[in-house]
């Protein structure tokens, strides 16, 4: 009888537990300025006993971080000694860290914390880019007509700045000049008086933060010719003549040909037409002068206007009047008594007439005097009514 071994291998299954990873964000990009601090925040959530850690991929030699922090059995939140830079991170009681002395060659790339909570492990990341206070350089001072460059940069390690020229919120055209480590925009114009005193202002966006640099123009050239203001055919004694003038250095301004009361500033002369000019024609010549490269530029002006009477206020319309009461309820009523009166007495004479049908009225010099009498007594009562309404009224 055969017999056959047979080999019998028993299989075993190791379970290990796994570790989720969960990374709150993608990765927080960070800038801060050559020599100075910045506090990267660990807002992760934690266990009731935290385990929380500072790691970096800047200082490792090898893929693995280098470990910066750990919570756990560090009562007292202090860094690992073995840190090559050590001396410059600080954790504080809510794990934010904060890195002293920034350095451009030693201190940029990836930080990281971590935070264990059970089989979880939550991480954020940042990434550090450190940078130079940004630099506006350039010819300002220009005759108008010369060209100038206008130069904007920023040393930096990490990712790179965006940069633009504005004038006014409004972009300039430049041109990129990159170098290692160095990003540069320059603007080149041809100046003219229109870019005197103009405020050119480098804008330069990182990493969330935008810093800024200006530069103001200061283009000299000759006086250009003068202005009058107001500008009308005729004006009146009291009124303001004045004559502007712009250049670089500022114009001097006089206004001729002899006009002693006339007053002078920097860019301006005026003067007050006078009474003693009504009814006549007056010319003005402004002359503008100034200097540049020792060459004497003048422009002149001329400005001509009669002169009219100041125009009188009409003091009735502008007096200040009175509210005026309506006096016609008080007419109707006068009407109404008169009216009342005489058919009172028509009433009378009627009933005189029916008693004694064979009486007739004779009409004569005293009835006439007696009716007028009695109309008169009644236009008084009337008049007297009205005249007490009206001093009502004005109490």
């Amino acid at each position: 009888m055969d017999y056959s071994m047979r080999s019998v291998f028993l299989a075993f299954t190791i379970a290990i537990p796994s570790l989720l990873i969960e990374a709150n964000e993608s990765q927080i990009e960070r800038f801060a300025i050559h020599g100075k601090t910045i506090r990267l925040r660990c807002d992760l959530r934690v266990s009731e006993d935290p385990e929380v850690e500072w790691v970096d991929l800047v200082h490792s030699s090898t893929q693995d971080p280098a470990k910066i922090f750990h919570s756990r059995n560090n009562p007292r939140f202090g860094v690992l000694d073995a840190h090559p830079n050590s001396e410059n991170f600080h954790v504080s009681h809510d794990f934010t860290l904060t890195i002293s002395n920034l350095n451009m060659d030693t201190d940029v790339g990836e930080y990281s914390c971590r935070s264990r909570i059970g089989d979880t492990l939550l991480e954020r990341h940042y990434y550090l880019t450190i940078g130079e206070h940004p630099k506006c350089s350039g010819r300002t001072n220009v005759r108008s007509g010369e060209q100038t460059s206008l130069s904007c940069e920023m040393g930096f390690s990490g990712k790179g700045p965006d940069l633009e020229w504005l004038e006014d919120d409004e972009t300039v055209e430049s041109a990129d000049e990159y170098d290692i480590r160095l990003a540069k925009k320059v603007v080149r114009l041809d100046a003219t008086h229109r870019h005197d005193g103009v405020d050119l202002q480098c804008r330069i966006s990182i990493a969330g933060v935008v810093l800024k640099c200006n530069l103001t123009l200061n283009v000299t050239y000759g006086v250009h010719h003068p202005k009058f203001h107001p500008v009308k055919e005729t004006l009146e004694p009291g009124d303001e003549v004045k004559c502007t003038a712009k250049g670089n250095p500022t114009p001097r301004v006089t206004l001729g040909p002899d006009f002693p009361r006339s007053s002078e500033g920097l860019g301006w002369a005026a003067l007050i037409v006078e009474e003693s000019w009504v009814g006549q024609q007056i010319l003005i010549e402004c002359v503008a002068v100034n200097v540049v490269d020792d060459f004497e530029h003048v422009k002149s002006q001329n400005f001509s206007f009669g002169v009219v009477a100041q125009r009188k206020l009409d003091h009735h319309h502008h007096h200040h009047q009175q509210p005026q009461h309506s006096t016609e309820p008080i007419v109707n009523a006068m009407d109404e008594h008169v009216r009342h009166s005489a058919a009172e007495d028509q009433q009378m004479e009627e009933k005189i007439h029916k008693e004694n049908p064979d009486a007739k009225p004779k009409p004569n010099v005293k009835s006439v005097k007696s009716n007028n009498s009695k109309g008169n007594l009644t236009t008084f009562s009337a008049l007297v009514a009205f005249l007490g309404v009206i001093a009502a009224l004005l109490v």
